[in-house]
């Protein structure tokens, strides 16, 4: 997809971007909301709350970016013990990957949500 440029006002091109932000944060593209929000803020830093959003969707960005790279590490972590164990079948062999890539992300979920009490 193009990049898309805005014409028009300033503040009709914020709102364009801050309300596409906000529809990227409700479907959990939290890339997508950063990218729109840093255009916000670099151009009108007080439009809104914007600046405000713009941490919030980076957190957010943040922890799908863990809990990715954790369910990632609980597959190879299985792919790696499955190799040297020698599990014998491919179908039995895929199905332990799956559960250990959702164990991972349980993992991470834990891990996120006991950083966060301990922050608070």
């Amino acid at each position: 997809m193009a990049k898309q440029v805005l014409t028009g006002p300033l503040e009709e091109q914020c709102e364009f971007l801050y309300t596409m932000a906000q529809e990227k944060i409700a479907q959990g593209n939290f890339t997508g909301a950063t990218y729109a929000l840093k255009e916000v803020v670099k151009h009108k830093p007080d439009y809104r709350d914007a600046a405000t959003l713009l941490v919030e969707a980076k957190r957010q960005k943040s922890k799908q970016s863990v809990l990715l790279l954790s369910g990632f590490i609980g597959a190879v972590l299985f792919i790696a013990t499955g190799t040297i164990v020698k599990v014998p079948n491919d179908l039995v062999f895929l199905l332990l990957a799956v559960l250990f890539t959702i164990v991972g992300f349980g993992v991470g979920n834990f891990i996120q949500n006991f950083r966060e009490r301990v922050i608070l």
